[in-house]
């Protein structure tokens, strides 16, 4: 069990599942590495509160669990209602290796084993960030009334399956992607009022339901300018359906971060019109909260979530909030040069900061562990995070994971934390403390400020 990355935390059938990547590790061939066979994807399973976690599946050939996640079907490919709900745990991503397609992993939960099957078999000439699967979900039709798994393969699109338990990994998959190429990666799809949207570049896309779905842009963060989005850093990241400010249906939000210059923490949120459209608000610009919280530091770029925001209900207030996960950049005149580079050219922030949106849209601050000083584990940035699923903990207990090399090799990295929710929403006054990236990472157990170092 490793990793340098801790890209998912999912709750299934009462166990936490976990997703670590490999991305960067020298150990590994594709980084100088001399093991074809080692220090690939890996699945973890924690059964218990006070359990150790394990590693559930190993993954040779495939760098990253890009998306790991539950879903459900009601009904199976012709709308027929199924005896019983199917619930199932899936990881895809891409096969290394030229020619091997993009994989699916799906677990059987009465043996423990994993199937591994084939979305998309072959070369169908992605290479590189255009090959990423970043999101996964089931909808519901609302024409046909099917169910159907839809899966982002990179720039070729989204590919659709409906559940058929004599087919491959129990999911029967259509041959050409649904919606058809797009410019960039997708990062997300979700459902709102009842419809199916995905981001990709600066677009978010539209699903009209039927028998021949289509597919159109409903918005284009970039105004029309025909800005170029860094690859790498996603355009719109984080697409997440949340209750719209009028009560009536459902809202978008999202983090506008285009590329290097012009990614501030802007959040985006899309409201539905009464003539079918949409109205953009901008929420907020995390940079300055981010400059508070580090005592002054320059903010120059930040981003987040990485995969959606997660909707939490604070157990002394009863609201309704959502957190936001950050991968930050900082540059301090207090700390020196070698200091800030520590961790990365440039300044990334060794601690772990994530956003709290309140049911009025305002935004606070926090860090994992408290304030990063040298000595604590080095963690960076927050990509994922799942509410406990055991019953000790109530429903009062939250997982977080991540870290980010940042085009920075590393090795055993991959991070895991847990406290209470109402720890997790408290706020935290900034306090003078080294915003520079600690000098040694340690994967010893600790304890700090009420999280603990899983």
């Amino acid at each position: 069990m490793g990793g340098t990355e801790l890209l998912h935390i999912v709750s299934h059938k009462g166990k936490l599942y976990a997703g670590a990547g490999y991305w960067l590790d020298p150990r590994n061939v594709l980084y100088g590495g001399t093991d074809p066979n080692d220090f690939w994807a890996q699945i973890l399973r924690l059964d218990g509160p006070d359990a150790r976690w394990r590693v559930d599946l190993d993954m040779p050939r495939h760098l990253r669990p890009e998306i790991l996640t539950s879903v459900t079907f009601t009904t199976d490919g012709h709308g027929t209602a199924l005896r019983e709900p199917v619930n199932l745990l899936l990881v895809s991503t891409y096969e290394i290796g030229r020619g091997n397609g993009f994989s699916l992993f799906t677990r059987n939960d009465d043996t423990g084993r994993w199937e591994k099957s084939k979305i998309v078999a072959g070369d169908i000439g992605l290479r590189g960030e255009d090959t990423s699967v970043r999101a996964m979900m089931v909808h519901r039709d609302a024409v046909t009334g099917i169910d159907r798994l839809f899966v982002a393969i990179g720039t070729a699109g989204l590919y659709s399956g409906v559940y058929d338990p004599a087919a491959p990994g129990k999911i029967r998959w259509d041959k050409q992607s649904e919606s058809g190429a797009v410019a960039r990666r997708i990062l997300a799809i979700v459902e709102a009022n009842g419809s199916l949207y995905f981001s990709a570049n600066s677009n978010i896309y539209k699903r009209t339901d039927g028998p021949n779905p289509r597919y159109a842009v409903v918005y284009d963060a970039a105004g029309g300018s025909g800005e170029n989005i860094v690859s790498t850093i996603g355009g719109i990241r984080g697409l997440t359906a949340i209750a719209s400010p009028s009560r009536d249906g459902q809202s978008l939000i999202f983090n506008w971060a285009p590329d290097g210059k012009n990614s501030h923490g802007c959040i985006f949120r899309l409201d539905p019109q009464p003539n079918g459209g949409v109205r953009s608000v901008r929420e907020t610009c995390l940079g300055d909260l981010v400059s508070n919280y580090l005592n002054g530091a320059r903010v120059p770029f930040l981003f987040g979530p990485y995969n959606f925001f997660l909707p939490v209900t604070d157990p002394e207030t009863h609201e309704q909030k959502y957190l936001l996960g950050l991968d930050v950049l900082v540059v301090d005149p207090s700390v020196s040069k070698a200091e800030r580079n520590a961790n990365g050219p440039g300044g990334w922030y060794a601690g772990a900061l994530y956003a709290v949106r309140d049911s009025r849209a305002n935004y606070s601050i926090r860090e994992v562990n408290e304030r990063h000083q040298p000595g604590k584990p080095n963690l960076v940035s927050v990509r994922s995070y799942a509410l406990s699923p055991f019953p000790s903990d109530n429903g009062q207990v939250i997982y977080f994971g991540g870290y980010d090399g940042n085009w920075v090799t590393n090795q055993d990295t991959a991070w895991i934390f847990r406290t209470t929710l109402a720890r997790a929403l408290s706020a935290r006054a900034p306090r003078q403390a080294s915003v520079g990236a600690a000098r040694e990472a340690t994967r010893k157990t600790t304890s700090q400020e009420g999280f603990r170092y899983e």
